[in-house]
């Protein structure tokens, strides 16, 4: 069986660039690129998964780049929904004693 490849075609300029940086990477520059692509396939996987990044809605660049965008914001908002959440739940495990309490949450009379 005849094995298949894409080859770019040689002037490609920024495959070329890209094929020169990632030569020059020294061991720790190569950690580290290691470390992030792990956290940042979890997040490209549930925008797959679970808001549908997979397929296209509409034709066309502009179109796929607002889906993406809107994907993205709909991702960052529900981190952030999570983050105050527990911000929340900690502020109402801490109890008065720790906390504010009514009246000093409460506006001021006048």
């Amino acid at each position: 069986m005849r094995r298949r490849a894409i080859l770019p075609h040689k002037d490609h300029p920024a495959l070329l660039r890209a094929r020169c940086k990632y030569a020059r990477w020294e061991l720790r520059e190569r950690a580290l690129y290691h470390r992030h692509r792990g956290l940042v396939e979890g997040v490209h996987g549930e925008a797959k998964t679970w808001h549908g990044l997979a397929r296209a809605i509409r034709r066309g660049l502009a179109n796929m780049q607002i889906q993406a965008f809107l994907t993205a914001a709909v991702i960052n908002l529900k981190r952030l929904a999570g983050a105050v959440l527990m911000t929340l739940l900690s502020a109402l495990a801490m109890g008065p004693a720790q906390g504010a309490t009514r009246h000093q949450l409460a506006a001021p009379t006048s």
